[in-house]
């Protein structure tokens, strides 16, 4: 009864939690059950990464820690944009990145759909720990949770005055894709009173590869080189290939400002407020698919440039009440709200017949993105052995966007979800113990779906423990695949509305069995997993009225299927390591390929050692296996073709130390890809030989 209790008192939900005094424990986490439980008794693979980890990466932004999160693949060019080589996404056991839950505090984000934005504009010294849990998760939170849910938590507040101060700075061999980050944070607590906030800004310079291709423009048979078009000004004009500089890291800055206060009115009822604010502005240079030329022709594979201004505001109130010692209410309403005013210029705007760069301005993508949500969650003590969550949750999403037609002009349109979900913890015996949960949604434009989930760990001792989990999840099809009607950098976007395809939600069963334990010097998990997807939603290449057009559809039943080894291993006082392994498969079941872009194999090994009392350091190797996907040869020519193909295998090895100057200050620096190995262009490519240099302080 006690321990139940005190998970009770304790109980955290979405790791936004509103008490004052933020003393969780490392392995301790809410994201996989929305109660604070210990990692151990939770039945689904769980990782969690600490603030003095993602310290000791040298990390930048969040895409720094993902790449290093184990089970996680950053993903490349997901969206229909000409900058979509500089952008990623992230899978989780091979499936879509639309499929991962990315949350900050435990709240959604407003913005592109797939997430391609927000790994680089969290910085990493925001964040006071990532919870990761792999596998569905749509009984807790509904859609887009089929691959699994990734929460950032930033620096809460504390006991007492903490400020944090830190720069730096890195860059490339040759100078290129240079960044400096600067940031600072405090937080204190002051009777009753709680608060935190923090700044960053982040500055970088691009890193550019030089590419050929030949250009194409349509004629009334085909398409043609623009030397043979029967138009004078195509062929006068505009040579039959072009070389550009292409971006694959923008120059970019970054602006970042959050903060959050609390009150304890008294032990048993507080409240708290949170904003989180930012503003970038981005610039690439690109080889655009499709751009208008000012002579009545579009051309293909033109040179363009992209520019973004984006910001986004987030507030948050919340409110936490204990009426008696077995119960624990929770209620929090929130908006994210994001603006997106993107503009794509023609490289050669006077060749292709404009008086100016600006006057070729085409195909630009805004959009304005408003996320409300009300959320009512109450945590029951229901007898001795029962923990019961019981909550529900509305969330309106209202999209604005110039996407939605042929003319650069806005046009909405919204979605709204309505839910209730229910979970018992349940304690059967001392060493058994089962978690079972359901939830149901009410969507606007799509299918309303129930999924539920099914769990149970046996503890034979610490070193050993056994769990098997059985989890469902959906996604629904987003406003782009159910709306999108735009001719893109990326070609010809239709929607399925505007297909009229009948459109389902995509569903998966997914089964998980493990096997771990940890002592003071080592902790391993072993997990075998199976998802089981139906309906899966792809962009297929169609026809609209006549002309080639991506679209979306069902496209087939599809499952993924794999192993993963981590092992943790304290091999002295001073020396510890780490060491990953997984397998992945994955295979449309129509056409019995491989799905895209997801890497057969992947293995992570890093040491952390410590030289001295002040100086430490480590070493960090990943190899990525090959991932296959399909060639499009001769892009927009009259002889498009398309293969399959694979993508080769990689192997980074990083280097990175640290000295303690005293208790306050501390230095450090690394060389990233110290072998400088080269990565396929089309997973995202490698800016080479990377060095970085900071300082932090602790007051």
């Amino acid at each position: 009864m006690n321990k139940i209790k005190l998970s009770l008192l304790a109980a955290l939900l979405l790791s936004s939690q509103i008490t004052a005094n933020d003393t969780i424990e490392l392995e301790q986490i809410s994201i996989a059950t929305k109660t604070q439980k210990n990692i151990d008794g939770v039945a689904a693979t769980v990782e969690v990464v600490t603030q003095k980890e993602i310290e000791q990466m040298g990390a930048q932004s969040l895409k720094d820690i993902m790449e290093r999160a184990e089970g996680l693949n950053v993903m490349y060019g997901t969206f229909p944009n000409a900058s979509s080589k500089s952008k990623a996404s992230i899978t989780i056991r091979g499936m879509s990145p639309n499929g991962t839950l990315i949350l900050l505090d435990g709240r959604r984000l407003a913005g592109e759909v797939q997430n391609p934005y927000d790994l680089e504009r969290i910085p990493a010294s925001v964040i006071e720990r990532i919870e990761i849990v792999k596998g569905p998760m749509s009984s807790l939170y509904g859609a887009d949770a089929v691959g699994g849910v990734i929460n950032i938590i930033t620096k809460r507040p504390k006991d007492g005055l903490k400020i944090d101060a830190g720069v730096r700075y890195g860059a490339n061999s040759d100078g290129d894709a240079d960044n400096l980050n600067l940031n600072l944070s405090i937080q204190d607590k002051i009777d009753k009173f709680a608060y935190s906030a923090y700044a960053t800004l982040s500055t970088t310079k691009p890193y550019t590869q030089r590419e050929n291709e030949n250009v194409w423009a349509p004629t009334p048979a085909g398409k043609a080189a623009p030397s043979a078009h029967p138009n004078p000004n195509v062929s006068n004009n505009i040579p039959d290939s072009y070389e550009q500089d292409v971006t694959y890291r923008e120059d970019s800055e970054v602006y970042t400002l959050g903060s959050r206060v609390s009150y304890d009115f008294s032990s048993d009822f507080i409240v708290g407020f949170d904003a989180n604010y930012f503003t970038e502005e981005r610039e690439g240079a690109y080889i655009g698919y499709f751009h208008p030329s000012a002579y009545g022709v579009p051309i293909f594979n033109a040179p363009v440039n992209s520019s973004d201004k984006n910001r986004r505001l987030d507030v948050s109130l919340d409110a936490l009440y204990k009426p008696m010692d077995e119960l624990e209410l929770k209620a929090r309403v929130y908006n994210s709200n994001y603006k997106k005013r993107n503009k794509t210029t023609a490289r050669e705007y006077a060749a292709m017949g404009y008086a100016s760069e600006d006057a070729s301005a085409q195909n630009g993508m805004d959009a304005d993105v408003d996320i409300k949500v009300a959320e009512l969650s109450a945590l029951y003590m229901a007898s001795d052995n029962h923990l019961v969550t019981i909550g529900g949750e509305y969330r309106d999403e209202t999209r604005d966007s110039s996407v939605f037609s042929q003319a650069n002009t806005m046009t909405t349109k919204e979605m709204d979800y309505r839910s209730l979900y229910a979970q018992d913890e349940w304690q059967i015996g001392e060493k058994l113990s089962a978690i079972l949960g359901a939830r149901y949604d009410e969507i606007s434009n799509a299918d309303s779906k129930a999924t539920f989930r099914l769990g149970g760990i046996y503890e034979f001792d610490k070193m050993a423990s056994l769990r098997a989990n059985f989890a469902q999840g959906y996604r629904v099809p987003d406003i782009r695949e159910m709306y999108i009607f735009k001719q893109t950098p990326s070609g010809l976007q239709v929607g399925a509305d505007a297909m009229g395809y009948d459109l389902k939600p995509e569903s998966t069963n997914a089964y998980e069995i493990g096997f771990g334990g940890r002592n003071a010097d080592m902790s391993y998990d072993l997990v075998f997993f199976y998802n089981d997807v139906k309906d899966m939603i792809a962009q297929t290449l169609g026809s609209y009225n006549g002309s080639a057009a991506y679209t979306f559809e069902n496209v087939a039943d599809a499952n993924t299927k794999g192993m993963e080894l981590s092992l943790k291993y304290k091999i002295s006082s001073d020396l510890s390591s780490s060491f990953y392994w997984s397998e992945l498969r994955t295979e449309n079941e129509a056409t019995k390929k491989d799905l895209e872009f997801q890497p057969e194999k992947t293995i992570m090994i890093g040491f952390d050692y410590k030289f001295t009392h002040a100086l430490s350091g480590g070493i960090f190797a990943k190899y990525v296996g090959e991932q296959h996907y399909t060639n499009v040869l001769n892009i927009g020519a009259p002889n498009e073709s398309r293969m399959e193909a694979t993508a080769d295998s990689f192997t980074t090895l990083d280097l990175r130390s640290e000295y303690k100057l005293s208790k306050i200050f501390e230095i450090y620096g690394g060389i990233n890809n110290i072998a400088d190995e080269k990565v396929e262009d089309v997973l995202g490519s490698n800016v080479g030989r990377y060095y970085f240099v900071g300082a932090r302080a602790h007051f």
